[in-house]
């Protein structure tokens, strides 16, 4: 039996949550480029996380979480990122599985937290083809998902399973696998976000029992499977769509340390002709811009998860074509972060061309970021224009 995990510590305001991140913003960008040569984040960064109760924010109370709003994905991720990328993501890719597990049924919540209340679990999605079918009871998998952010760090994987269906959009399910069902394929080379330790998993012949299987289309918004143990507003919000929270806050973070780096940079170098690089028009005007970016882009992502919780705690459900606008805003705002590192760059120079420049890797994570499917702006601009034009989603998790 595993030992149980303590109880939540009394640190649960918005206040204490933000100054924990942010006096971890040295340490993690002292660790960035080795987290990014290691293919995962140091250790000491997860344990530190971990005792800083980051993990917890949208953990059930009843199991020692906080049950924070979901906004504060976007704060606390936007604070990490300042320091590293890959570890702002894994903090909430490991993260939103906790919120997502609050809306399955109870005794699948038993499962993962009932003997560990410290458990997490990474999310991976079937594009290496990963497949289910229905047997007696449950499910059987097999095959390999990828993707899994975190997965050094978890007890359990929450999978992305589609089952196909007669004359129909096949059926997009979330499928709690614990650790000892799978193996980890470390195939994780990648030039972007590479310290997010994004390994695939390999199932074969394994039997999930129907309680753990969660249909997202019961997470459309209002009560969810877990409701019934867990009241709290925050198990209604639909993680499908405000769950892109999880990308878009560490492009924030990202985009915010760069420019960080750039100012501090830009305010002691001086050109060959020895002039102040911070007296330059262009210099100025490009800092600014993308300040203005990086802000607009907090507002709309803080603005966009304030309407949902909002919603939710009314008691509504949002219809197919909010939840497709409030999926593009999240890509608008990815676009933002993209953008104003994009401007920054004719600053750094051919210094920033190094690959041991930590302005080079916030631009290699931030466009590894967006490029996700649930911010990717092509997809979820035309899925949105086409629900507002009266066609069907092209998108059947949404």
């Amino acid at each position: 039996m595993a030992a149980r995990a303590g109880t939540a510590s009394s640190i649960r305001t918005r206040e204490e949550i933000l100054e924990r991140a942010r006096a971890m913003v040295p340490a993690l960008r002292e660790r960035a480029l080795r987290a990014e040569q290691a293919r995962t984040i140091p250790v000491e960064t997860h344990r530190a996380f971990e005792a800083a109760g980051f993990y917890r924010l949208f953990q059930p109370a009843r199991y020692g979480g906080y049950e924070m709003p979901i906004g504060m994905m976007i704060e606390v991720a936007a604070e990490l990122g300042r320091g590293c990328g890959s570890s702002a993501w894994v903090f909430t890719n490991l993260a939103v599985q906790n919120w997502e597990i609050g809306m399955a049924l109870p005794a699948a919540q038993e499962d993962v937290w009932g003997q560990n209340r410290g458990a997490l679990a990474a999310s991976s999605f079937p594009v290496k083809g990963g497949n289910g079918r229905r047997v007696d009871g449950g499910l059987l998998l097999n095959g390999v998902w990828s993707f899994a952010s975190g997965i050094d760090f978890a007890d359990w994987e929450n999978l992305q399973v589609f089952l196909p269906n007669d004359n129909a959009p096949p059926s997009h399910h979330l499928v709690l696998v614990p650790k000892a069902d799978y193996t980890i394929e470390d195939d994780w080379f990648v030039t972007g976000l590479s310290g997010t330790g994004s390994k695939s998993v390999v199932l074969k012949d394994v039997f999930v029992p129907e309680h753990r299987m969660l249909h997202t289309q019961l997470l459309t918004g209002g009560p969810s499977p877990g409701s019934a143990a867990n009241a709290s507003a925050l198990y209604q919000v639909p993680p499908l769509t405000i769950g892109a929270a999880a990308f878009c806050g560490p492009a924030l973070g990202i985009a915010s340390g760069a420019l960080e780096l750039l100012e501090e940079e830009m305010g002691g170098r001086v050109s060959v002709g020895g002039a102040r690089l911070c007296e330059q028009p262009s210099v100025q005007l490009r800092l600014s811009e993308a300040a203005a970016e990086i802000r607009c882009a907090r507002v709309l992502l803080l603005g966009t998860c304030e309407d949902a919780m909002r919603l939710a705690e009314a008691g509504g459900k949002p219809p197919l074509e909010q939840r497709a606008l409030w999926r593009r805003d999240f890509a608008y705002a990815g676009q933002l972060c993209v953008r104003a590192v994009q401007r920054l760059f004719p600053l750094v120079g051919g210094r920033g061309l190094r690959q041991d420049s930590l302005f080079q890797l916030a631009w290699r994570d931030v466009h590894a970021a967006v490029s996700q499917l649930g911010v990717a702006w092509d997809v979820q601009a035309i899925n949105a224009a086409r629900i507002r034009f009266g066609m069907p989603s092209l998108d059947p998790r949404l």
